[in-house]
């Protein structure tokens, strides 16, 4: 969390939570989409992070600037692949982030109605 109570994730765990290589997400990291998931995207999509240093003692970074995504961003990835995946939209080389994206999308969902309906 930002000090302006901004959610992140940092590029390694965004990357993890999407199964795919840090130096991949890295790679297009300032840049859009890469063009095969161009019209899966929402619009002005930028795919680049946030460099933030790390102020929290305990943590192995402590005093070094770390990439972290906003959740935003992290829900326009989980969105851009999964449409891409419904749509034959990916390359082979990256229908497993597509699979991931679908299964982390139906969890969200069930989150969301769990809490929604919980009393």
């Amino acid at each position: 969390m930002l000090d302006d109570d901004t959610a992140v994730m940092s590029l390694r765990g965004t990357a993890d939570l999407l199964s795919m290589d840090h130096k991949t997400l890295k790679a297009v990291g300032g840049n859009g989409p890469p063009k095969t998931l161009e019209p899966f995207a929402d619009k002005g999509l930028t795919v680049g992070g946030n460099f933030v240093e790390v102020v929290a003692r305990n943590s192995p970074h402590c005093h070094r600037e770390i990439v972290v995504y906003t959740t935003q961003t992290i829900k326009s990835l989980i969105h851009t692949y999964a449409l891409a995946f419904i749509n034959d939209g990916l390359r082979q080389n990256q229908v497993h982030i597509g699979k991931r994206a679908i299964a982390l999308s139906i969890s969200l969902v069930q989150t969301a109605l769990d809490v929604s309906t919980e009393s």
